[in-house]
């Protein structure tokens, strides 16, 4: 199911921009996890078939596995597929479910700002630095981690502002909805 589907229209989270970020960000996925993919069924042919080793493979997979986790998680933020609040869903009357649901919104977005930091101070120690096999600059691997909190970060306060913070497609009529 698309997510702009589930999304209340005329909102913030359904604006031509979001939904640009959200598809490019979706393809970039893609590629990512494809790429990684290949690169892991050319290791096992070379290894099994042919006899030999491609030295800079793992090295590649790694860094795309961090790549494709990062990138992943802004994906799962913006469709809600993260740990939900749900439990508290029933036990919490509407009003306190929404503040609390607002307030690990702020939370999330307070992590983000501090993990996106000193992943930039991290980017700028290993400047120079290259990885080992395929000579890769290391800011590029650990780009990473500043560019999907900042990407977790937008679509987190992109549902708070639009009011679609912590809502799941499969609620019920007669549930408590955020």
């Amino acid at each position: 199911m698309n997510q702009d589907s589930r999304l209340p229209e005329g909102t913030l989270a359904t604006a031509l921009p979001v939904r640009l970020v959200r598809h490019a960000l979706e393809v970039l996925v893609a590629l990512v996890v494809a790429s990684y993919a290949a690169i892991i069924c050319l290791q096992i042919f070379y290894r099994f078939v042919l006899n030999d080793s491609l030295v800079w493979s793992e090295e590649l997979v790694r860094y795309g596995l961090l790549w494709g986790v990062m990138l992943g998680a802004a994906l799962a933020s913006d469709r809600n597929a993260h740990v939900a609040l749900d439990p508290l869903r029933n036990s919490l009357s509407p009003r306190a479910y929404r503040a609390m649901a607002w307030l690990c919104g702020v939370l999330i977005v307070l992590f983000c700002a501090v993990v996106g930091w000193y992943g930039w101070e991290y980017i700028n120690r290993l400047w120079q630095m290259r990885s080992p096999a395929s000579q890769i600059p290391m800011r590029w691997v650990f780009a990473s981690m500043p560019i999907g909190c900042t990407l977790i970060a937008f679509f987190t306060i992109i549902h708070l502002i639009s009011g679609t913070y912590q809502r799941r497609d499969d609620d019920t009529p007669g549930g408590h909805a955020p």
